[in-house]
């Protein structure tokens, strides 16, 4: 964005969230970045021998949402206003059927979080809500989100293991986990919650699935 000399903008949630907010100009980047970014991705597990195929959640509908009208801002001054909701959207359904249909033919869909809306509309939608989604839609038996770190860290330290409620619990009371943490650690309360082991780890690693798989990270359980 700042290479096309177009500003990003984020703003804050009640609840202490910090997003993005997508204008038209943000919505243009943001499908650019996103799909360059799953062809990198495809082109690599290709590189690997993995059946990729590179999709958004505009093809098929695979993403279906809502666009959200307005949305609650706190400002710089502390004060909540009300601003136009811009080009963000909700997710309501998920194409089970056609993601199905792709697994069940053999391919891995790699799935950027762009949604569509009911008149056509591209919409930005939070990757933590995506994966939420399609985790309830599917039912994985893992759900591995990556990161930047080891896990979830609290005075420093990997947190092991939690509950859905533990999680929950320290979403609403800790002031140490805040920004994109604090998203992922509430949407993987709400995943965990429907007995998907939910996985917090680090992406940078050499083989970052296979070791959350083997018990790195934070595990957060039912």
């Amino acid at each position: 964005m700042e290479k096309l000399n177009i500003k990003p903008i984020f703003v804050k949630s009640p609840s202490g969230v910090v997003s993005r907010y997508t204008d038209w100009n943000t919505l243009w980047c943001y499908v650019m970045g996103m799909m360059w970014i799953n062809k990198m991705i495809v082109s690599k597990l290709l590189e690997l021998g993995v059946n990729a195929v590179g999709l958004s959640g505009i093809d098929g509908k695979i993403l279906l949402a809502k666009r959200k009208e307005n949305i609650i801002i706190v400002d710089e001054r502390g004060r909540q206003r009300v601003i136009d909701g811009g080009y963000t959207g909700k997710i309501i359904n998920v194409n089970v059927e056609l993601l199905n249909t792709i697994l069940e033919k053999g391919y891995l869909p790699v799935i950027a979080p762009i949604a569509v809306d009911s008149r056509g509309t591209m919409l930005n939608v939070d990757s933590d809500q995506v994966t939420y989604m399609i985790s309830l839609s599917i039912k994985p038996q893992y759900c591995i989100i990556l990161l930047d770190v080891d896990g979830l860290l609290i005075n420093g330290k990997v947190v092991d293991k939690l509950t859905s409620q533990e999680a929950e619990k320290i979403f609403k009371e800790s002031e140490e986990v805040r920004g994109g943490m604090k998203r992922k650690l509430y949407m993987a309360s709400q995943i965990a919650k429907e007995g998907i082991n939910v996985v917090l780890y680090n992406g940078l690693r050499e083989r970052p699935i296979q070791e959350a798989l083997e018990g790195r990270g934070t595990k957060i359980v039912k």
